[in-house]
Parts: C-alpha cells; sequence; structure tokens
C-alpha cells in the first residue's frame, strides 16, 4: 500500500470518529508490519482535524522536506570535497 492510500484509510478513521489509538490497532490488524507508525497516524489525525482535506497537499510537503533534505546532503559533499575533507 502506498502512501496516498495509508493516508486515505486514516482520513476515514478520523471522519469515524476514531482516536490515534484505535486507528493505529486498525491499521495493525490489517496490514500488520507494513503498518505507518503510532506517531505517524497521531500527526496526520492532527492534520485531518485541523481541517485538512487533501492527501496530495501533504504529499507536496513531504516531497519539499526530501529535496531539503538532498540540497543539504549535497552541500555537504561539494563543501567536503572543496575543502578536501
Amino acid at each position: 500500500m502506498d502512501k496516498i492510500e495509508y493516508r486515505a484509510v486514516r482520513k476515514s478513521s478520523v471522519k469515524e470518529g476514531l482516536m490515534p489509538n484505535e486507528i493505529h490497532s486498525k491499521f495493525i490488524k490489517v496490514y500488520g508490519d507494513c503498518s505507518p507508525s503510532l506517531s505517524t497516524i497521531k500527526k496526520w489525525t492532527a492534520e485531518f482535524k485541523g481541517g485538512r482535506t487533501s492527501l496530495m497537499l501533504i504529499l507536496v510537503k513531504d516531497v519539499q522536506k526530501v529535496q531539503q533534505h538532498h540540497q543539504k546532503s549535497f552541500n555537504k559533499c561539494t563543501l567536503n570535497w572543496m575543502t578536501g575533507g
């Protein structure tokens, strides 16, 4: 299952009124070891309870975080190469 599908399940679970622990238990029962962590479920529950409706908008934020991480790694590698370190 991909991130968007997990998010859709979490979103519907929040709309059902389930608490993060209940949602996590549901995931464990259905997906086992492939389930997202409780902290991830808590984060997404807060997003959806806060009014977030789009699954893709948050995916854009995730992509931006990955890009920032890669840029920092690239900058560090470039600096090490330039300084011989």
